[in-house]
């Protein structure tokens, strides 16, 4: 298999996710449609994984899929939903495309590595897209603008956090656990809102769940993680870049979302930021003893190019094969050394 078609199906489904998303919210409240979401993905994937006789994550491991469900795809993709109530899903999707940002800032304070040129002129091009785009018309669009990024923060940060958290050797155990508690966590949310009494599931809210389901959640992931195995990093990674340029012309061709002056400028302004965050060079920790002990004692040798792979749309770890074969083993995980690699363990897929 070449890998324009695993490629093809990453830029378009994940970018398409945050369409079905809007889609879904028409009948299902947004905590609501990930929790069902996750944890039907969760158990599918779980079930494979108890089949293949795959040991059971132990109580560090789950208490570690706990957190990274509550950062990544709860707080992530479920913040993201819920900001879809008010802003476009192009927009939505352009705000959480800031997540390299929060990635490299995270890294600069937990593991001193250095911020380069290319990597300091994405912070400030994404920077400047994000200023270009907050234009909030009244009050929900500041909530709504402030839930998006504080969700890319949590992405972020939570990815920084996976690359020292104890995790399943297999991969798509660690990604099953990680749904399981991010749908149990959003359940939870969901009730306290009072979502359950809002829900009205209508033909187009149904398709576009099964739609999060089966193709975000799982072929795009299986496509994701083919490609890790198969092409560098760097390749693979350019999802995050191509991932928001898709959503806003899906959101503007499927549901008439405005495409403005402003729009393409920050689209353009965060595409690069994203692009040149990605394509950066290896970047080394600050020459610091404390650091080098860290490394030393949470982590292993990284291997170049070869990152551990991780949607959930997600979000989380993902299996080691194509779409079309079941998923293998992953390698042993070691501490990420840069964008490229950080991106390519935890995707903003969405």
């Amino acid at each position: 298999m070449t890998s324009a078609g695993p490629l093809l199906i990453v830029y378009v489904v994940w970018g398409s996710t945050y369409l079905a998303q809007k889609v879904g919210l028409d009948g299902i409240p947004p905590l609501t449609l990930n929790a069902v979401r996750f944890l039907i993905a969760g158990v599918i994937l779980y079930a494979y994984c108890l089949v293949r006789r795959w040991p059971a994550p132990d109580r560090r491991q789950w208490r570690s899929a706990a957190i990274q469900g509550l950062l990544l795809p709860a707080a992530g993709t479920g913040g993201a939903a819920w900001a879809e109530q008010t802003l476009p899903s192009g927009v939505t999707a352009l705000f959480l495309a800031t997540i390299p940002l929060w990635i490299v800032v995270g890294r600069r304070f937990s593991d001193g590595e250095r911020i380069g040129w290319p990597v300091g002129a994405g912070i400030a091009a994404g920077i400047c897209g994000v200023a270009v785009l907050t234009r909030p018309t009244g009050t929900a669009d500041v909530v709504a603008i402030a839930v998006a990024l504080a969700g890319a923060m949590c992405w972020g940060l939570g990815t920084v956090y996976a690359t020292h958290a104890p995790r399943p050797k297999q991969a798509l155990m660690a990604s099953a656990a990680e749904m399981l508690c991010a749908g149990a966590i959003l359940t939870v949310l969901a009730i306290i809102s009072g979502e359950p009494g809002r829900v009205e599931v209508v033909p187009r809210s149904a398709l576009a769940l099964g739609y999060l389901v089966v193709f975000g959640s799982i072929v795009a992931y299986s496509a994701y993680t083919w490609l890790l195995d198969h092409v560098p990093a760097r390749i693979a990674g350019t999802y995050a870049f191509v991932n928001p340029v898709v959503a806003v012309l899906l959101g503007w061709w499927l549901l008439d979302e405005p495409l403005d002056e402003r729009v393409l400028i920050a689209t353009v302004l965060i595409a690069v930021g994203v692009g040149l965050i990605v394509t950066a060079p290896q970047s080394t920790p600050a020459p610091s003893a404390g650091h080098q002990h860290r490394i030393h004692r949470r982590g292993r040798p990284v291997v170049e190019e070869r990152p551990h792979p991780s949607p959930a749309e997600g979000p989380a770890e993902a299996p080691a094969e194509g779409p079309a074969e079941a998923p293998a083993e992953a390698p042993a995980r070691g501490p990420a050394r840069g964008p490229a690699e950080g991106l390519a363990r935890d995707p903003a897929r969405r």
